[in-house]
């Protein structure tokens, strides 16, 4: 993964939040928009665009996160299963290898870290370096979420933009929620804008 976040399955951080869960590799640079598969949506930013699954609805940023730009969730029969959020400035990380620190110092305590890989998201003049962290979690049954104890997935794509300021796409998911093709698709979908140093 600022400021609990609620994703219904929460990966809170210490002191912050966050949530968490995408993968793979971005495409080349020119675009500023998410390519999105037929029937998804698109979280468009000023920095970034990414986009999400169709069944999620976009709805306003966490209240208390200051980092949190833009959300998505999905719910089934009134629990939220799965939550998409997109943070910037979460620190002053201004480096791919400081952003994804500062993304791991957000997971909450009691999480699984599975592993930590380079891939690379869209950027304005071609592919750019970020780094996928994933791990695993259990719900905390809290009023709106999964049972206590439902087995959760998450992944952050953390890295930098072009004015080497830090960015977090994360997802939260119940497990089996979300497929291979979907996170894959998530993570190929990042496009990073064009920002001038000013």
């Amino acid at each position: 993964m600022n400021a609990n976040a609620k994703l219904g399955l929460r990966a809170v951080a210490a002191v912050s939040v966050a949530g968490l869960l995408l993968t793979a590799c971005g495409g080349g640079g020119g675009d500023t928009k998410a390519a999105a598969p037929e029937g998804w949506g698109t979280l468009d930013t000023e920095r970034l665009s990414v986009a999400y699954p169709e069944g999620f609805e976009e709805v306003p940023p966490e209240k208390g996160n200051t980092y949190e730009v833009a959300r998505a969730t999905l719910t089934e029969d009134g629990v939220l299963v799965a939550a998409m959020s997109v943070d910037f400035d979460y620190g002053d990380l201004h480096s791919t290898s400081l952003a994804a620190a500062g993304a791991k110092a957000r997971i909450q305590i009691g999480a699984t870290p599975t592993r930590t890989e380079d891939v690379e998201v869209a950027g304005p003049d071609g592919p750019e370096e970020a780094r996928k962290i994933t791990y695993t979690f259990t719900a905390k049954g809290r009023e709106g979420e999964p049972p206590k104890g439902t087995k959760l997935e998450g992944l952050m794509v953390a890295g930098v933009d072009g004015r080497s300021r830090p960015y977090l796409v994360t997802v939260n998911s119940q497990e089996g929620t979300l497929s291979d093709r979907d996170v894959s698709d998530i993570v190929e979908s990042i496009v990073l804008k064009e920002t001038k140093k000013k």
